[in-house]
């Protein structure tokens, strides 16, 4: 059973009302676009108009239109895959068993029970990680999120990381927009591995 916070989905619906007449909303954006919308604007600091809104179909688009949007700074590697080889080593010195395939596609249940993942998470993070690195990493379970997969555990580790500060001008990357994009997809549908190509509508079957 799902319990709402009355007051929480008034004031958001009024929100809604006051920012997005209706006429605009089923022209133009169904309730979950529009949910993703105000996240957008609440984590970078902006202000999206309707008209850009109705002009971006895929998680690439957004990407594309925030970095034109925000101060950004390119970086030299590539943070995702310096994340993937930190974690394999950090998973190779943790499990003796672990066989030489350790991918992004890798369900980290093959490779070790969940009774185990809060010491073995611990033990990597303290061996190739760093502070920024999450603490806590949930397991995935029924109605409880968390990574599946050597993927998924990249990116929960990427949204993570401290964001730029909006009160201090500070720039964002490009994997950093990248990673709070997906987070911002995955929180409002569920869905964790998808393609920044993938239309909302088509494939990620917004409304």
């Amino acid at each position: 059973m799902i319990v709402y916070d009355a007051r929480a989905l008034t004031e958001l619906l009024c929100w809604v009302a006051y920012h997005y007449p209706a006429e605009k909303i089923n022209k133009v954006m169904g309730l979950e676009t529009v949910e993703i919308v105000i996240s957008t604007e609440e984590t970078f600091g902006i202000d999206v108009t309707d008209e850009d809104a109705a002009r971006i179909f895929t998680p690439k688009e957004l990407v594309d239109y925030l970095s034109s949007r925000i101060s950004t700074v390119s970086v030299e590697t590539c943070l995702t895959q310096q994340l993937f080889y930190r974690l394999r080593r950090g998973f190779k010195q943790q499990i003796a068993a672990l066989a030489q395939t350790f991918d992004l596609d890798t369900s980290l249940k093959d490779i070790l029970h969940k009774d185990q993942w809060p010491t073995v998470w611990a033990a990597v993070r303290a061996d190739v990680g760093s502070d920024d690195w999450p603490e806590i990493v949930p397991w995935p379970a029924f109605l409880k999120e968390g990574p599946k997969t050597v993927r998924q555990l990249i990116w929960h580790v990427v949204e993570h990381l401290p964001r730029p500060s909006i009160e201090r001008g500070e720039a964002w990357t490009r994997p950093g927009i990248e990673a709070q994009v997906r987070r911002i997809i995955r929180e409002i549908t569920g869905k964790q591995d998808f393609s920044l190509r993938a239309h909302f509508i088509k494939d990620l079957g917004l409304n």
